[in-house]
């Protein structure tokens, strides 16, 4: 779903790194879901993911997945602990990814963010071996790193038909999708997603606990990221928040910047 650096992805120690990079792979591909070696003769609708979802937790075959992505993600699970139905609510997620993406309301995109990508972080969270974590700022952490890939990448994913601001919010704010998909920035389009960045910097700000109690080996990296998405916030902000002008590529000094943070900084204020 996005071209993004993606958090704690390649960086861990060479014992997690294959089940990291399967747990990923199973995200990555759920992204566009698709039947594999499908007939064509069942639908997409939502007894399609729960069934897929039941055979998820289950460790079962998929039709979504090609067995070379589900049995390594399957075999991570087993080998350290994990909890196949977090790979389960990914499936059902998957369903609002099918077609065209759009929530009503808050409380529906937060059901779906917590299903897609809170459940991939706390499979992550267990992979780094900290089952001890507060779920709640694991919870917020992957809610604050993908409402920031979506917020970054709303002109991409509008032209794949894709939303991710409850409608709710467009309505309060007098703005119609055709003038985000056109990318019409005026005044009520501007605190629309000013409203967004708010979300995602409270978000970011709840989950920054994850980075005091996370192995010293992954500390540096994940910080890395943390430090980078504010980073991108203030930008966005400096940029009046038009996404269709701002391009997600930090300057070179703003990385060197944040490598010596992340290294020499606390993880946490006190």
């Amino acid at each position: 779903m996005s071209t993004l650096p993606r958090p704690l992805y390649d960086t861990w120690p060479a014992a997690q790194q294959p089940a990291a990079t399967a747990l990923w792979a199973w995200h990555s591909a759920l992204a566009r879901p698709q039947a594999v070696g499908g007939d064509g003769a069942f639908g997409f609708d939502d007894h399609f993911f729960a069934d897929e979802a039941e055979r998820a937790a289950a460790g079962d075959a998929l039709q979504l997945l090609p067995a070379g992505v589900a049995q390594p993600a399957y075999e991570a699970c087993a080998a350290h602990g994990l909890d196949r139905a977090l790979l389960a609510r990914q499936v059902r997620a998957a369903r609002h990814l099918h077609g065209r993406t759009r929530f009503a309301t808050a409380a529906d995109l937060n059901a779906f963010v917590h299903d897609w990508a809170v459940a991939h972080g706390h499979l992550l969270a267990g992979l780094a071996g900290h089952k001890r974590f507060a779920r709640n700022p694991v919870a917020e952490l992957s809610r604050g790193f993908f409402l920031l890939g979506r917020l970054l990448q709303l002109p991409d994913d509008l032209d794949d038909d894709r939303l991710f601001i409850p409608e709710a919010e467009l309505d309060q704010h007098g703005v119609r999708d055709v003038r985000l998909v056109d990318g019409r920035m005026n005044e009520d389009v501007r605190r629309l997603l000013w409203k967004q960045s708010v979300r995602i910097r409270d978000a970011l700000g709840q989950g920054q606990l994850v980075l005091r109690d996370v192995d010293w080996r992954l500390r540096f990296h994940l910080k890395r990221y943390w430090l980078g998405a504010l980073a991108h916030l203030d930008a966005l902000e400096a940029a009046g928040f038009d996404v269709w002008a701002y391009r997600p590529l930090l300057p070179w000094y703003q990385h060197v910047q944040i490598h010596v943070q992340a290294f020499f900084g606390r993880a946490l204020s006190t």
